[in-house]
């Protein structure tokens, strides 16, 4: 049984010798750069996209950054044509027994964000099946807003989030 595994780990090795790695050219240490991040401040976008992600139950907006100018933080990569995300957490069942950080009924805090969600961005949100055939038919995608944008550090890690989005006045 070991001579076959330390023969199937050799083929293996000699695989990955003969697969091309050879003729890359890189160092990572040498190489590696930080993604770039979008400073903090407010940018039109678009939607390019509105999916549900159940595991999370969550809308996730997907938003194509434009007419802003500027570069990131690395003074050479554009705003414009960046991709950032805002999610809509939705109630799940239990969170009427819950409590929110700041103490508030986790049901009814999800339901009155997804409220002034809607509200700001003058989207029926009403139920899971209006939301559910909204995202079907691509009702959003195309909606011009605007995207309070920040930066979030997570487990040393830096991103950008979108806190907060309205209807765009540009359009």
């Amino acid at each position: 049984m070991a001579k076959k595994a330390n023969e199937q780990t050799e083929n293996y090795n000699e695989e990955a010798n003969d697969s091309g790695l050879s003729d890359l050219d890189f160092n990572v240490e040498d190489e590696y750069k930080p993604e770039p991040l979008i400073p903090k401040g407010t940018y039109h976008a678009v939607v390019t996209n509105v999916s549900f992600n159940a595991a999370q139950a969550c809308i996730v907006w997907d938003l194509c950054l434009h007419d802003n100018g500027g570069f990131m933080n690395d003074d050479s990569t554009p705003i414009d044509g960046a991709h950032v995300w805002h999610r809509n957490w939705l109630p799940r069942p239990g969170d009427e027994d819950l409590i929110t950080k700041s103490g508030k009924n986790k049901r009814q805090n999800k339901i009155n964000m997804l409220r002034d969600f809607s509200d700001e961005l003058s989207l029926d949100m009403t139920t899971p099946e209006v939301i559910a055939n909204a995202i079907a038919e691509a009702e959003w995608v195309g909606v011009e807003v605007d995207a309070d944008v920040d930066i979030n550090e997570y487990q040393g890690k830096f991103n950008n989030q979108v806190n907060r989005l309205r209807k765009s006045k540009m359009f």
